[in-house]
């Protein structure tokens, strides 16, 4: 199954700034969060923030990179758990969600099997998520995959959202998000 953008829609989880330090890899991951919610505005996908009340706010630049956002904040690692969230996944005509950020083995993975749960077909960006350790990210990665959930990367995110080299816009997105030009 691909990524569609008309059924789509794009959560990053806790991108926090006292988070960020302590994740594996945390500038990438922030940089690929970053790049991850301005590809979803290109082709109109909702993009859902995650504030985790304990851990302060969001990236000043994600929060820039997914302008527009629904942004929400949560107390349980679970996003389903929440109330207004789980109204909003409700609510959304979207049978499909894209994951990303902090952390694989919590909230990535409580978050997608409650999706999985409800119906949702969930694409993880395995290169757009991390953990505090490297064997917490790979078990996370491992059962999330054995558990039925798709994991992709932000490349594979790309092409499956734009599928042909003849769109128009095809030559200009590549070069900005492909071609190692991205800066944020």
């Amino acid at each position: 199954m691909l990524v569609n953008a008309d059924k789509a829609a794009v959560v990053l989880f806790d991108m926090q700034l006292e988070l960020i330090p302590l994740l594996l890899e945390g500038t990438q991951l922030l940089h690929n969060t970053c790049w991850t919610a301005e590809v979803a505005r290109e082709f109109d996908l909702p993009v859902l923030l995650t504030e985790h009340k304990k851990l302060g706010g969001l990236s000043l630049s994600l929060h820039e990179a997914a302008e527009g956002a629904t942004r929400l904040e949560k107390e349980h690692f679970d996003l389903l758990r929440e109330e207004p969230i789980a109204q909003y996944v409700a609510a959304s005509d979207r049978d499909q969600y894209v994951l990303a950020g902090a952390e694989t083995h919590v909230v990535v993975l409580q978050s997608a099997l409650s999706l999985l749960e409800q119906g949702k077909t969930v694409f993880v960006l395995a290169d757009t998520v991390s953990a505090r350790n490297q064997a917490d990210h790979e078990v996370g990665l491992d059962r999330l995959q054995r558990l039925g959930v798709h994991l992709i990367t932000r490349e594979m995110f790309f092409f499956e959202l734009i599928r042909n080299s003849e769109d128009t816009r095809y030559l200009d997105l590549a070069k900005k998000y492909l071609d190692g030009r991205y800066i944020r």
